[in-house]
């Protein structure tokens, strides 16, 4: 209704012409249709490639693109821009490169992809793809695990939800075992992956390093998303730190280029320790992941806000998300 009055377009024109310190940064997986995703995690399927076109176009029509060096001055004091918006990429999934890289360039739209730097060429899934193809794949009604937490799941009747609760499991084990978690899930599924089908699945699914190097030559910023993709606070400070120095200096190897931002795995605000362990591999900026926009007058440089993206906003959703980082009825961060 408010769309259709004009109203969200007049409040975008208001606040770019009132250059109120507000900056949004949206953060998209795979550019996918559900369908395309198979027995992978669909939850990271966020948009399909129309829907993302049409999202640019409203981002081109009523903010400036700002890429990362934008975003370093904004840190320092710059005076922003109009309505300034950031599009960011986590973890390096293919379609990045194979279909969000001609639509950002056919849009003149610049964006970070922030790369979990363990992946690229190694021949393994995500862990938490992993899961979900486990869990699709189990013909088993019932499974108990008793790693990384006990937990009684039905794959059989909801694989989606079977592998959703394995994932919050992993997230809130500190010290994982990766290895125990595998054997623990390939005893009670009763599944197993083959390591051909494996690097197979994973050459389809994840970018390789020439891939990424051409995301920056084509003029994307592509920044650090930790190396393993571990829940930092899952780790011990002093493990964080090296995960972190890792990610940069295999970017930095990689691109020939100094790497000065990291987007935190999962995305939950540091403090003590671990917002120490990002100064001490070398990060001017650490962005957070599903906790709003962020105002310019008053912010940490290490835990920016992002807004999580999710399916079937366009239109005048994907308006109201411009102005208020979320749309009413949104969960919180996880």
């Amino acid at each position: 209704m408010l769309d259709t009055l004009g109203l969200l377009d007049r409040f975008l024109w208001l606040r770019a012409k009132l250059r109120l310190p507000v900056l949004s940064v949206f953060t998209y997986h795979r550019i996918a249709e559900p369908s395309d995703v198979a027995e992978l995690d669909p939850g990271v399927a966020e948009v399909s490639a129309r829907e993302f076109e049409e999202q640019l176009a409203v981002i081109k029509t009523h903010c400036t693109v700002v890429s990362l060096r934008d975003v370093r001055l904004l840190a320092k004091g710059r005076k922003p821009p109009p309505n300034p918006v950031m599009v960011a990429f986590d973890d390096g999934y293919r379609d990045n490169h194979d279909v969000a890289l001609p639509l950002l360039k056919r849009a003149g739209v610049t964006a970070t992809f922030f790369i979990a730097t363990d992946y690229p060429d190694s021949g393994r899934l995500y862990w938490w793809d992993r899961v979900a193809l486990l869990m699709h794949r189990c013909r088993r009604p019932r499974v108990d695990i008793a790693y990384p937490a006990t937990l009684m799941l039905e794959p059989l009747r909801d694989p989606i939800a079977a592998a959703t609760r394995v994932c919050r499991a992993i997230k809130r084990t500190s010290g994982l075992d990766i290895e125990r978690l595998w054997d623990e899930l390939e005893r009670a599924t009763g599944v197993s992956i083959d390591l051909c089908e494996e690097r197979a699945l994973a050459a389809r699914t994840i970018m390789d390093w020439k891939q990424i190097a051409a995301l920056r030559r084509a003029g994307m910023d592509v920044q650090s998303h930790s190396h393993r993709h571990r829940v930092l606070q899952t780790l011990s400070p002093e493990e964080a730190t090296r995960d972190l120095s890792r990610s940069r200096r295999v970017l930095s190897e990689v691109l020939s280029e100094a790497v000065h931002a990291v987007a935190y795995p999962v995305g939950y605000s540091l403090c003590g320790a671990f917002h120490r362990a990002v100064r001490e591999a070398g990060f001017e900026l650490g962005f957070t992941n599903n906790s709003g926009l962020c105002v310019l007058s008053s912010f940490d440089p290490l835990n920016f806000p992002r807004v999580a993206m999710d399916r079937g906003q366009i239109g005048a959703l994907f308006k109201l998300k411009l102005l208020i980082g979320q749309r009413p009825g949104s969960r919180a961060a996880p």
